[in-house]
C-alpha cells in the first residue's frame, strides 16, 4: 500500500530534507563526498520512515475494509441490503463515534443504493483526515530524532577535522571509514590520543622518518628518465598581440592619439608632417611560439618514495601503564599518516603470541579502535613478531616495506639465524626502525639489525642513538 500519496505528508517530507540540507550547509564547504553521505542517510531515512509506516500504521485494516465496500459499491452484480450497509457501519464506527445518523437514515430510507454512497463518502473523508493527522505526526516526530541524528553526525565530523589538523593529515582519512558508523565513545577515544600525540610531537620526528625506501629492482638496471623543456620563439610574420610602440608611417597600425590630430586643419598640418619624417607612433605587433622538446637519457639509478609500513607493537605486562600510551600513540599517529599518503600499514602486535590486522584506507578503524582498547598482560616474545614482519615482506603487497618495532626491548638477545634474515631483507632495500620506550638502549644483537634506534622517555623525549 503506497503511503506516499497526500500533499500535506508529502510537503512534510520534504520539510524534513531542506531542513537537513539546512542544518549541513557551510558546515562543510565543497566536499562532495560529504554531501553523497548526507543524501544517502536522507534515502535510508525516507525508506526507514516508509518501512515503519507500513508495519505501524494503525488504520490500514480499516483502509482494507473500505477498499472491499468501495469495491462492492461498484459491482452491479451484488444486491444491496441492510445487513451489508450495517457492516459498513460497524467498520466505519472504528474511526468515528458519530454514526447513530447513518444507523437512523438506515431504517427511515428505502434508497439503499443512494444511502451506501453517502455512508461510504462520509467513511473515506473521515479515513484521510485521520490517516493523514497520523502520517504527518509520525513524520514530525522521527524528523526530531533524524535532525537531531544529522547534528550529531556533523559535531563528530568537525571533531574529525579538529582531530586530522592536529595530526596534520588529510581529513578524508578519518571519513573515509563510514564516520556514521562511530560512536561517541569511539571519538573520546580517538581524541584522547591525538591529544597525547599533539603534547608529545616528538612522536612526528619518528614517524617522518619511516617509509622512506629505495626501489632497488629501478636501480639495478637503465631507467629511462624523459626530460621536456619548452623554447619560445618569436614569429614576425605572425602579428597576433600588441608587444610594444615603433615610429613609422604604418597608417593600419597608427595609435588612435595620431589620428586624433586629423581632427582640426591645424593639427592635420602636424599628421602630415609626421607621416612624411616617418615619425607617428604605432603599435608593434607580433607573436611567439612554443617548441616543446624532449630529451631522452637513458642511465642507472634509483627511484625514492613512500612505501608500506610494518608495525610490532609490544603488549606485554612490562610495557602497562606510560610506556603503553607512547607506544600505541606512535602507531597511531604512524597509522593515519601513512593512510593519509596511501601507504598501507600492517600491525603485528606481539606479547607471548602475536595478532596481526592490515590497515588500508578503505576500512581498518574498527581494528584501529578496538586495538586502542586492548590491555596489555603476558610476555614478550619479539622473535615471533619479526619473522612474520619478514615473512610479510616476501609478499607482492609489502615488499618495499619498512619496520617500525616498539618495545622496552626487556628482553635476550635476538638468535642468529633472525639477524642473518633481517640483513637479508636489509639487502633488498628493507629498512628497520626501533624506539626504546623508556631510558635504555637494547643489546648489541639489536644493534646489528635496526637500521635506525631512537629511546623515547616520558620526561626527556626522545634521544637518537644512531
Amino acid at each position: 500500500m503506497k503511503q506516499f500519496n497526500d500533499d500535506s505528508y508529502r510537503d512534510e517530507i520534504k520539510k524534513t530534507e531542506i531542513m537537513a540540507k539546512g542544518v549541513f550547509e557551510g558546515s562543510f564547504i565543497n566536499d562532495n563526498r560529504l554531501e553523497e553521505e548526507l543524501e544517502i542517510k536522507i534515502t535510508k531515512w525516507k525508506k526507514d520512515l516508509n518501512t515503519f509506516i507500513n508495519d505501524n500504521n494503525p488504520y490500514q485494516n480499516n483502509k482494507i475494509e473500505l477498499d472491499i465496500a468501495l469495491k462492492r459499491l461498484k459491482n452491479k452484480n451484488i444486491e444491496l441490503s441492510k445487513e451489508n450497509i450495517l457492516n459498513d457501519l460497524n467498520n466505519f464506527s472504528a474511526l468515528s463515534n458519530d454514526t447513530e445518523f447513518w444507523r437512523k437514515k438506515l431504517s427511515d430510507t428505502d434508497n439503499l443504493n443512494i444511502l451506501k454512497k453517502n455512508i461510504i463518502s462520509s467513511w473515506e473523508k473521515t479515513y484521510n483526515k485521520k490517516n493523514n493527522d497520523w502520517l504527518v505526526s509520525t513524520v514530525k516526530e522521527r524528523r526530531d530524532k533524524f535532525i537531531s541524528d544529522i547534528e550529531s553526525w556533523i559535531n563528530l565530523l568537525k571533531k574529525l577535522k579538529y582531530m586530522s589538523n592536529i595530526l596534520r593529515i588529510k581529513t578524508g582519512v578519518l571519513w573515509d571509514f563510514r564516520v556514521g558508523e562511530l560512536e561517541e565513545q569511539d571519538i573520546s577515544l580517538l581524541k584522547r590520543w591525538v591529544e597525547f600525540v599533539n603534547e608529545h610531537k616528538d612522536i612526528e620526528v619518528i614517524c617522518d622518518s619511516i617509509g622512506r625506501r629505495i626501489d632497488i629492482e629501478k636501480s639495478l638496471k637503465n631507467v629511462e628518465f624523459k626530460n621536456t623543456y619548452n623554447v619560445t620563439n618569436k614569429k614576425i610574420s605572425s602579428k597576433e598581440e600588441i608587444v610594444g610602440i615603433y615610429f613609422s608611417k604604418d597608417i593600419e597600425n597608427v595609435i588612435p592619439e595620431e589620428l586624433s590630430l586629423l581632427c582640426n586643419e591645424e593639427s592635420e598640418k602636424l599628421f602630415k608632417l609626421k607621416y612624411i619624417e616617418n615619425r607617428l607612433m604605432c603599435f608593434d605587433k607580433s607573436s611567439y611560439v612554443f617548441d616543446e622538446n624532449k630529451e631522452h637519457i637513458s642511465r642507472a639509478g634509483y627511484k625514492e618514495g613512500n612505501g608500506d609500513v610494518v608495525i610490532c607493537i609490544d603488549t606485554s605486562g612490562s610495557m602497562k601503564g606510560i610506556n603503553e600510551y607512547i607506544a600505541k600513540a606512535t602507531m597511531f599517529k604512524m597509522v593515519l599518516q601513512s593512510l593519509a599518503e596511501n601507504r598501507n600499514v600492517y600491525l603485528i602486535n606481539f606479547s607471548t603470541e602475536i595478532y596481526t590486522c592490515k590497515f588500508t584506507k578503505s576500512n581498518g578503524l574498527e581494528d584501529l579502535i578496538r586495538f586502542l582498547k586492548l590491555s596489555y598482560h603476558g610476555g614478550s616474545d619479539i622473535y615471533k613478531a619479526l619473522y612474520e614482519a619478514n615473512r610479510i615482506m616476501n609478499t607482492s603487497s609489502f615488499k618495499n616495506a619498512d619496520v617500525l618495532v616498539l618495545s622496552d626491548f626487556i628482553m635476550e638477545d635476538m638468535p642468529n639465524n633472525l639477524v642473518a634474515m633481517c640483513d637479508k631483507q636489509k639487502n633488498n632495500g628493507n629498512k628497520y626502525f626501533a624506539v626504546s620506550i623508556g631510558r635504555f638502549p637494547f643489546g648489541y644483537s639489536y644493534r646489528r639489525v635496526f637500521n635506525k634506534h631512537w629511546i623515547f622517555d616520558i620526561d626527556s623525549g626522545i634521544r637518537e642513538i644512531y
